[in-house]
């Protein structure tokens, strides 16, 4: 449904050709991936059952936790910058599966956040600010 909505909405804007991309090109594309994986999750885990015959239930901390992420990172870059949104983004998300400790969550933030700030940053001189306050 949201891959749906946002290739409807690109439309809206001017598409150009794959040598020239325009505004509504990427979302385009992006919107009709996002349907066709949505489509091959729901053929493919039709009636998907355990070995012992019971169906498996929802992991809702690790879908709470990825979408806690998002949030966080949304909010925590306008206002904290792109090292405090990612460490927190990603510890966050790391803590949505019961096999991460607190401490291997925060090794794997800390590795991408200097990740982030070498490529986002450093590399592809991204105008994203590393700390904001405010």
């Amino acid at each position: 449904m949201m891959g749906a909505s946002i290739s409807a909405l690109a439309l809206t804007y001017r598409m150009g050709t794959a040598t020239r991309m325009g505004p509504g090109y990427m979302p385009f594309f992006y919107g009709m991936f996002m349907v066709l994986v949505g489509l091959a999750i729901g053929v493919f885990s039709r009636g998907h059952q355990e070995e012992g015959g019971e169906v498996t239930t929802v992991n809702w901390r690790g879908w709470l936790c990825i979408l806690g992420a998002l949030i966080a990172f949304a909010i925590i870059g306008v206002y904290g910058g792109l090292v405090p949104a990612t460490f927190i983004a990603v510890f966050v998300a790391a803590m949505g599966s019961a096999a991460n400790s607190a401490r291997t969550a925060a090794l794997l933030a800390t590795g991408l956040v200097v990740a982030a700030v070498v490529i986002f940053s450093y590399g592809l001189k991204l105008q994203f600010a590393l700390f904001a306050w405010g």
